[in-house]
């Protein structure tokens, strides 16, 4: 079988490793205090502490997006 150069090859290693996108926009702003409000969990707390000390932008909008479906299930 021989190896045609134009043939496009399927990108199966860009699926596993999209990143997803935050639901929020960059402009949004998330109250603390509201968050706070919802945390009844220890769990939801010790994830709350990540939020408050995260610098990195996209790191936080990460750990609010997990902080928002664990709040969901509870």
């Amino acid at each position: 079988m021989k190896y045609d150069k134009n043939k496009k090859q399927k990108p199966l290693l860009r699926k596993l490793f999209r990143l997803k996108v935050s639901p929020l926009k960059k402009d949004t702003w998330i109250s603390l205090s509201a968050l706070k409000k919802l945390a009844t969990t220890k769990e939801q707390k010790d994830i709350l502490k990540i939020i408050e000390q995260e610098t990195i932008p996209s790191v936080r909008a990460a750990w609010i997006d997990h902080f928002f479906e664990k709040t969901k299930h509870s």
